[in-house]
């Protein structure tokens, strides 16, 4: 049986959804396209001026997230749905939010030096820190089975068992503001200074090497453990994501925006990283060549994207601090038979792609090349085609 394809001609177009497209060279050669990746969707908190702020996937396949200024503890299901829990003490400022290894969720209480667990039905139980005025910030599980944490104020980083044991370190420098914290290939934890523009390694027996950014006064903000077994993190003051061996040796890389204040970021199921742009009201990938692309189509103006994860569903999920929402990027992984894109020096972002997901015309000297996904590059500019199989 063979196949004839028809093809509808349609005025040209420029493209607005996020393109994820990738040349095989520097010249004409094609490799993939995922017309899909980059879709949002917003979901807004029923409490009015939430500021959600902290996220993860929980146990039970859903996303939790925190509420800072209600005062709260959200899930929302891959479809929508939102459900919400009253933190026990009042003005408490829940910050960020991790999966324990017990099934259930543990939270920082920033405001009231607390570290709580929440269940998946919304049971709640607090456990104060010894420090006052500590700030307890990031939250995540270590290799050691215990929910690590940092302590903002204190400069110190902790770990709590369980069953609600607090362990804490000092950092070996004063005023360090250590914010994030997350679990590194090494088995470490790993995590970064704010005070000082460094970002630190910690044993599970609570020895902690420090190692500074190469970018004064960069302000390391969240971090994740990449897919290349590197830590990736945001500097918020320096607009730039940086990247670190589990030996301390850090390359960065500036982003396309400027004034961009990153903020979360997480290891995507596509295995690039994506991070959350706060100021500029994007959302960005980068690949472990430093290849960054933004997207923006479907954010609610000065929305406030602030941290980031990955969902049962494969999805991107974020929250928006201004707005008062969850939003969800939609990701399009390649078939396992599509060979991997290589990126074309010199294009920016993955080679082909816009260099943001509002909708920038890609290169009009490249002619002629067919895309999956029915988009065809002609010289000048970009036409859209759609490709129909007729069976005969």
């Amino acid at each position: 049986m063979s196949k004839r394809i028809q093809v509808s001609r349609f005025p040209r177009a420029k493209v607005t959804v996020g393109l994820g497209v990738s040349l095989a060279l520097g010249g004409m050669s094609l490799i993939s396209a995922h017309a899909a990746t980059g879709a949002i969707t917003e979901f807004s908190v029923p409490t009015a001026s939430s500021q959600p702020n902290g996220i993860d996937l929980g146990p039970d396949g859903n996303i939790w997230f925190t509420e800072f200024n209600a005062n709260k503890v959200g899930k929302i299901t891959t479809s929508g749905a939102i459900t919400e829990y009253t933190v026990p003490t009042a003005a408490s400022g829940p910050r960020n939010i991790a999966a324990g290894p017990d099934g259930n969720l543990w939270f920082t209480e920033f405001n009231t030096d607390k570290i709580a667990k929440i269940t998946t039905s919304g049971a709640i139980t607090e456990y104060p820190v010894a420090t006052v005025n500590s700030g307890p910030r990031g939250i995540i599980t270590g290799a050691d089975g215990n929910l690590w944490f940092t302590e903002y104020n204190a400069s110190k980083v902790a770990k709590i068992t369980t069953s609600g044991v607090i362990t804490e370190y000092n950092t070996p420098t004063a005023s360090a503001g250590p914010r994030s914290i997350d679990k590194g290939p090494d088995g470490n934890l790993w995590v970064t200074e704010q005070g000082i523009n460094d970002i630190a390694r910690v044993t599970t027996a609570g020895t902690i090497t420090e190692y500074p950014t190469p970018t004064l006064s960069s302000v390391p903000a969240r971090m994740t453990a990449g897919a290349d077994g590197n830590l990736w993190f945001t500097e918020n003051a320096a607009d730039k994501i940086g990247r670190s061996t589990t030996s301390g040796s850090i390359t960065e890389f500036p982003i396309p925006t400027a004034a961009s204040f990153p903020v979360g970021i997480t290891k995507g199921p596509d295995g690039n990283v994506w991070f959350a742009e706060n100021t500029a009201n994007k959302i960005g990938r980068i690949d472990t060549g430093g290849h960054i692309t933004e997207f923006s189509a479907g954010i609610s103006a000065a929305s406030g994207p602030q941290n980031i994860t990955v969902g049962a569903d494969h999805n991107i999920w974020f929250t928006e601090q201004n707005a008062g929402k969850i939003a969800r990027l939609s990701v399009v992984l390649a078939s396992p038979s599509t060979p991997a894109p290589t990126a074309a020096p010199g294009l920016g972002g993955t080679g082909l792609a816009p260099s943001s997901g509002s909708g920038t015309l890609l290169p009009a000297a490249i002619a002629g090349l067919v895309l999956g996904g029915g988009v065809v590059l002609t010289a000048g500019t970009l036409r859209v085609r759609r490709r129909k199989q007729v069976q005969s």
